[in-house]
């Protein structure tokens, strides 16, 4: 189910509104003995509208759940007038809509486990530093650790040396981290001849 969302600040990020809804969906709409929840708090997503302003936002957004607990949502903010989600001092307003989230979201909102806001801005700043970081490599050595047949139980294992290119002379290379994908790429391009 996907509900509309206005009335945000423009101050706010979409971490901000997502800690605003935790905090009412996984405190006061929250029965961990709930056979439906299956002992774990619900997943939400939220998407904020885009602005042409060059703002983060254009004061709204929309708030992707599944159809029983934004059912619950709604009837737990229809029950009373002090029931509201607020960010930063202001109420946020939710309205029904008709859309329907798709299968594979609906899905991920069932089946993931929720990942609050707070690790979530943590991760993204990892990836995006992750990102920035762009290291010159002088030499790169595949092989393998062994222990030498001689050696005793407490000395230490020798690198073999399998594989060995050296960078610095006729070509470039790059080490580049994918943080999203727990990946470490090495770049490579040769220096044309004619070039040196």
């Amino acid at each position: 189910m996907e509900i509309d969302i206005k009335a945000i600040d423009f101050r706010a990020d979409v971490y901000d509104v997502q800690k605003a809804v935790e905090d009412v969906l996984h405190s006061d709409l929250y029965d961990p003995n709930d056979p439906i929840n299956k002992g774990r708090k619900p997943n939400f997503e939220v998407v904020l509208g885009e602005s042409p302003a060059g703002r983060i936002h254009n004061g709204t957004g929309t708030l992707l759940v599944t159809f029983v607990v934004g059912n619950r949502l709604l009837k737990w903010i229809n029950e009373s007038d002090k029931n509201k989600i607020v960010l930063n001092g202001r109420a946020l307003r939710l309205f029904r809509t008709s859309r329907k989230v798709s299968a594979a979201v609906k899905q991920r909102l069932e089946k993931a486990i929720y990942v609050g806001p707070e690790r979530e801005r943590h991760r993204k700043e990892m990836e995006s530093r992750a990102r920035d970081a762009r290291l010159r490599v002088a030499k790169v050595q595949f092989g393998v650790w062994h222990r030498q047949p001689n050696a005793s139980p407490h000395e230490g294992r020798a690198f073999s040396i399998e594989y060995e290119r050296n960078f610095l002379s006729n070509s470039e290379a790059y080490i580049t981290v994918v943080y999203e994908h727990k990946l470490i790429r090495v770049d490579v391009c040769t220096i044309p001849s004619w070039f040196q």
